[in-house]
């Protein structure tokens, strides 16, 4: 299991309100709704409507930012010649997390309880058997479901199954050591693990129960995410993550911990890989146009902005 990619589709974690109105589980009656809502009919105010691969411009120093997204579907783990020129062009590629086995084991010692506690402590029997059917078909086995800390556990079952593929970031790293002089991370899997951590037990076992409740809608708004993905729906995507939700205060908190702080963040760090140009970001499409992402943050930098793919 590719452990690392567990944060896939981290944004959609934090369920939508459901299609179905029904669950075996009674304790899933407050997590489910009736109502759906078009996300094309939902405003956004962001001026980077369009585009995953930008090109930022200031002081006669290039440098590149790509939106990813954190799949293993074939529509999104290839790159077409713009990402690639861009990268053949580039001196520094900066990732989120470059992939290792270091990285890999930091997140897999962070997930389980190390002090006796276990979700039984926090979840309905009936809920934590759900999990337990759930996350089996995750690769977990059934005796270490238990042990599992929250916020492992709705990272884990809140995107589809992972399969015998290479992810997108796999590819891009491999495409990278292929031409580019250093490879770098933006952040370490420690402080993605904190900025989790850091989420209050109560939101963490909000987002759980969720996410248990409705599994198989989120696998289905994983593949809506793919297609505004592989549109370059950047505003889409803003709308997408905009939709209304089932404890919107949970859901800002997530989105603060997860998104807006990591921006604050790994921001620091482009500004001064970008002062040397020739630098190539690759950073979730979701971090990218809001009113508080990166591009919003390079703009008002300076830096001179324009889509390339």
């Amino acid at each position: 299991m590719r452990l690392l990619y567990l944060l896939i589709f981290m944004l959609s974690a934090v369920t939508l309100f459901a299609e179905e109105s029904t669950h075996p589980i009674s304790a899933c009656g407050e997590y489910l709704e009736t109502s759906s809502v078009d996300v094309t009919k939902i405003n956004t105010t962001t001026p980077f409507k369009k585009g995953l691969l930008w090109q930022a411009e200031k002081d006669g120093k290039t440098n590149y930012v790509l939106g990813t997204i954190h799949s293993q579907d074939y529509l999104v783990t290839g790159f077409p010649p713009p990402i690639r020129l861009a990268l053949v062009r580039s001196k520094l590629l900066l990732m989120e997390t470059v992939p290792s086995d270091k990285a890999n084991q930091a997140f897999f010692d962070a997930m389980y309880f190390q002090d006796g506690q276990t979700l039984s402590s926090y979840l309905q029997a009936e809920m934590l058997d759900e999990l337990s059917r759930i996350a089996v078909e995750y690769g977990v086995p059934e005796d270490k479901v238990a042990s599992l800390k929250p916020w492992a556990a709705f990272s884990l079952i809140g995107r589809p199954k992972p399969v015998r593929a290479a992810s997108q970031e796999m590819n891009l790293l491999k495409l990278g050591m292929q031409t580019i002089q250093r490879i770098e991370s933006l952040e370490t899997m420690e402080e993605i693990v904190a900025a989790l951590e850091g989420l209050s037990i109560s939101d963490q076992i909000t987002i759980l129960e969720d996410t248990i409740c409705n599994h198989s809608n989120i696998i289905g708004d994983a593949k809506k995410l793919i297609d505004l993905y592989v549109a370059r729906d950047l505003e889409g995507i803003l709308a997408f993550n905009q939709q209304p939700h089932h404890d919107e205060a949970v859901f800002e908190r997530f989105m603060q911990a997860i998104l807006y702080d990591r921006n604050d963040r790994v921001m620091n760090r482009i500004m001064r890989a970008f002062e040397e140009g020739n630098a190539f970001v690759a950073i979730g499409a979701s971090h990218l146009a809001d009113e508080n992402g990166l591009l919003v943050q390079l703009q008002q930098a300076g830096f001179k902005l324009k889509s390339i793919y």
